[in-house]
């Protein structure tokens, strides 16, 4: 996985809507079901399908990649598949499952010109654009097909700060804690109380472990509790434990919201 689909896998992974996460999702050449088809959460449901990339390429007029194969002497082209980023799933509060595909670049003028890097003449910039449009028109439609919308993500959308904070606290978030459950309730409640009078959390954590010991797990519990969202922290900030957590500005899944929305808008 390269780095910016790590952050916007990261970033994906935050939010409890998401049950499911698939990387490097090839898309289908002729025609196929819905991704959803089958699941449980999808019984009963109607779902659209995918028509095919060779499909969607004939209908925008593009040349669909292809290789050469050969079969008992004879050589020929077929169709070969392409393959997307991250595609979500996800479900709303009522438990309707949905699935929204997130294509992804380094930076934001990646999705407009192939091989940005490579020196070359006008006429094979105007090229590689239009073959990077292509491509990028080809996934878009290939997935509203089947009624799932594609947002084109770069790491221009998302400050380093909140790659950062999101970096930390995935490190912690599923770490095991073998503390009576009873006792990390109090203490995630003491963190937000604290929090919230602006004393940092590692003080709390220091005395929970002077009488309870395990200094390291109340330590990561805190991570944990930022990941769950018990502790509101701006991410957009730099989460130190041993100062005060900066509890204003809006919430991560408040600014990146609409990138989980099974609609466009």
């Amino acid at each position: 996985m390269s780095i910016p689909e790590r952050v916007f896998a990261q970033l994906a992974l935050f939010n409890p809507a998401v049950f499911d996460l698939h990387e490097q999702k090839m898309l289908h050449i002729d025609s196929a079901v819905h991704p959803l088809f089958g699941h449980p959460l999808a019984v009963g449901i109607a779902l659209q399908s995918f028509r095919g990339t060779s499909e969607v390429a004939a209908r925008i007029g593009m040349r669909h990649a292809r290789i050469t194969v050969e079969d008992e002497g004879d050589r020929f082209p077929v169709p070969y598949n392409y393959i997307g980023d991250l595609l979500l799933y996800l479900r709303t509060e009522d438990g309707y499952p949905y699935a929204v595909n997130w294509s992804i670049k380094a930076g934001r003028n990646d999705f407009h010109e192939r091989r940005r890097s490579t020196i070359k003449g006008f006429a094979q910039q105007r090229t590689d654009q239009e073959k990077a449009r292509l491509r990028n028109l080809l996934e878009q439609e290939y997935y509203l097909d089947a009624g799932i919308h594609t947002h084109l993500l770069s790491l221009d959308d998302v400050p380093p700060m909140v790659a950062a904070n999101l970096d930390l606290m995935y490190g912690y978030h599923d770490l095991p804690m073998d503390l009576d459950p009873v006792l990390l309730d109090d203490y995630s409640d003491d963190l937000l109380e604290k929090a919230l009078q602006g004393t940092p959390p590692a003080f709390i954590a220091i005395e929970y472990a002077k009488k309870w010991g395990r200094r390291d797990l109340f330590l990561s519990k805190i991570y944990q509790d930022i990941w769950s969202r018990k502790l509101p922290v701006d991410l957009h900030s730099p989460i130190l434990v041993d100062k005060p957590l900066c509890m204003r500005g809006k919430q991560l899944l408040e600014v990146y919201g609409h990138l989980f929305r099974d609609s466009p808008t």
